[in-house]
């Protein structure tokens, strides 16, 4: 079971459904830093990615990241994270390697207490 901060109320689970790709710069209260991820990778090969995401909010707030690639979505083991203001977590997005060359879509989101905002963008090339 995951943290909750004093006073809140914890997400259920974190964003289970991508949502739709727009060009977002930097968002409002997360930014995805880097994305950590191999150039070539062999077909069949798992693949392991690594989201460096930043909390730019005030406060403390539960971020949460997703990716996709080929319509294939990818989730991270932990629902979420909890970051204090100015702090980085690293995300870990595993999959199979494809036949062919991927863009792996990845969105950082943050909890409004109600709902999963989706709030920044970035993606990274791999080829066989």
């Amino acid at each position: 079971m995951q943290e909750t901060l004093v006073g809140y109320e914890a997400p259920p689970s974190g964003p289970r459904y991508i949502g739709q790709l727009a060009e977002v710069a930097v968002g409002a209260f997360t930014q995805i830093q880097e994305i950590i991820a191999p150039a070539q990778v062999d077909p069949g090969a798992l693949v392991t990615v690594e989201a460096r995401v930043r909390n730019l909010h005030t406060a403390t707030i539960y971020i949460a990241t997703t990716g996709r690639y080929d319509s294939v979505d990818i989730l991270p083991p932990e629902d979420y994270a909890i970051l204090d203001p100015g702090a980085t977590h690293s995300f870990y997005l595993s999959f199979t390697m494809p036949d062919n060359d991927i863009k792996l879509d990845v969105w950082s989101f943050y909890w409004t207490g109600e709902e999963w905002y989706q709030d920044d963008y970035s993606y990274v090339d791999i080829a066989l």
